[in-house]
């Protein structure tokens, strides 16, 4: 037995997880291409502040450090033979800030600064730097190195040793790599703090030297990228909620189903006993009837089987066949008032007798009256003898105006009458059974319960011989 209710949760749970999983797809897809997308900041295209280049995702800032420890007058540097390379050259510190200007994270970032002029790099801090000297010479030579430690380096690069460290000339259209360092927390850089004018920020510095310049003087790194990745959690998306919340729908849903299915199986479980404990009663008050008249032992259940069979034909709903059976059980009940002597009599009943007989549809009424467990149970009792040409009883109504489960039992019962052996004749045969059918079409029996009965007769399912029902 489905609901509606039943129903509709189970379109949920189904419709529900498609969305939840296709959505699930497409979020997480999103996430990863987003995540690993590498993304390219070029300083040249970049809205310039000062020294430093915006754009929407990071800031890059290249400029000095200032104050006095900003930029200093180098010593003569000379070679390893004595000669000098230079005799001016300032020294400066510039500094490389790397902003996060977003609420992801920035990974996986590298800054790529190209040479505006001839100049020497002293020494870096933090993170590695890969040098690719002589790139306009086409003599390009390419080295990774951490100045601050050079030491340790078989230094392939053009350079010159000083008591201060290793000095390497870089060239204009020289450029470097700036490789981060993880263990200085360089990298990643944490996303902009909500609410907080405080930057999520790298700093890195370098030393430079150019020959022939003042002491305030400043290059303009203006040429470079700045090559990274942004990290975004699937819990920023606006769709994770949505899941998340048609998520907690469809759980509900599946636990509201899972609840409905366990109280409805509780209920047709109930429902099977009371019927099981209905239709006992009920064959327990027929049993009554059939000890007073054993010459119709079965007649009750065989009716209430044959109207069955008819009410499926005509294609009424489980239910209301079973409600059909029912009442067609009952049919003959007020016959357990009916005296032995007339129920029993082997001949002809007299005028005054078959009044009285006529009266078990009056009794079965009355019987039945308190019987609301089954909606009109005493219908069938009280006019399953009502004919179609209105020439019945009790009532004389006719066609139509004769309820439709009283016009079936009707058919059923005068059926099963020739059908079985009574005290007073024995079984007719099929053929006479089958003319008496049609021959009362429209006059006894409603033609189309009629027309029902004989085609479950002709496909076999009910037995000619008396008894049996070959089919339901």
């Amino acid at each position: 037995m489905k609901t509606k209710s039943t129903v509709f949760l189970k379109i949920v749970n189904i419709i529900l997880p498609i969305i939840i999983a296709a959505g699930t797809a497409v979020l997480f897809l999103q996430n990863y291409f987003y995540n690993t997308s590498e993304r390219t900041c070029s300083l040249s295209d970049a809205q310039r502040d000062g020294t430093a280049f915006v754009f929407d995702d990071i800031t890059v800032d290249i400029g000095t450090r200032g104050g006095d420890s900003g930029a200093w007058v180098g010593d003569v540097l000379t070679d390893d033979e004595g000669n000098i390379v230079y005799e001016n050259a300032v020294g400066t510190i510039y500094e490389l800030t790397v902003v996060n200007n977003t609420s992801d994270t920035v990974s996986d970032w590298q800054a790529v600064i190209y040479i505006p002029e001839d100049m020497y790099i002293n020494n870096s801090w933090n993170g590695n730097l890969e040098y690719h000297q002589g790139v306009r010479s086409g003599n390009e030579k390419v080295q990774t190195l951490d100045l601050a430690d050079y030491s340790r380096y078989d230094i392939t690069l053009d350079h010159y040793t000083t008591p201060f460290g290793a000095m390497v000339p870089l060239y204009e259209g020289d450029y470097f790599v700036y490789y981060p360092d993880i263990d200085m927390k360089e990298m990643p850089i944490s996303p902009k703090p909500d609410g907080d004018d405080k930057e999520s920020s790298v700093r890195i510095g370098f030393i430079m030297y150019i020959v022939d310049r003042e002491l305030d003087y400043t290059a303009d790194f203006s040429v470079g990228e700045l090559r990274y990745h942004l990290h975004a959690s699937v819990l920023k998306s606006p769709l994770f909620w949505v899941l998340g919340a048609l998520a907690v729908i469809w759980i509900s849903c599946l636990l509201s189903l899972i609840i409905v299915k366990t109280n409805l199986k509780r209920f047709i479980e109930q429902q099977k006993r009371d019927e099981k404990t209905i239709e006992q009663t009920m064959q327990t008050f027929v049993n009554f009837i059939e000890a007073k008249d054993p010459s119709t032992m079965g007649h009750s259940l065989r009716v209430a089987q044959y109207s069955k069979m008819i009410s499926e034909k005509l294609g009424f709903s489980e239910e209301e066949c079973s409600r059909i059976y029912h009442i067609a059980l009952m049919h003959d009940c007020g016959k357990i008032y009916i005296p032995d002597n007339i129920l029993s009599k082997p001949g002809k009943l007299t005028d005054e007798e078959y009044e009285i007989m006529k009266k078990h549809t009056i009794y079965g009424k009355d019987i039945l009256r308190d019987f609301t467990a089954i909606e009109s149970m005493g219908t069938g009792a009280l006019s399953h003898h009502e004919r179609y040409d209105g020439k019945g009883y009790p009532n004389g109504i006719s066609g139509e105006d004769i309820p439709l489960i009283a016009r079936i039992i009707c058919v059923s019962d005068a059926f099963d009458a020739m059908n079985s052996r009574r005290c007073y004749r024995s079984n007719l045969s099929g053929d006479v059974i089958i003319n008496e059918l049609k021959n009362n079409r429209g006059k006894q029996f409603d033609p189309n319960i009629v027309d029902c009965l004989l085609s479950i007769i002709e496909s076999g399912a009910i037995s000619m011989t008396g008894s049996n029902i070959a089919n339901t």
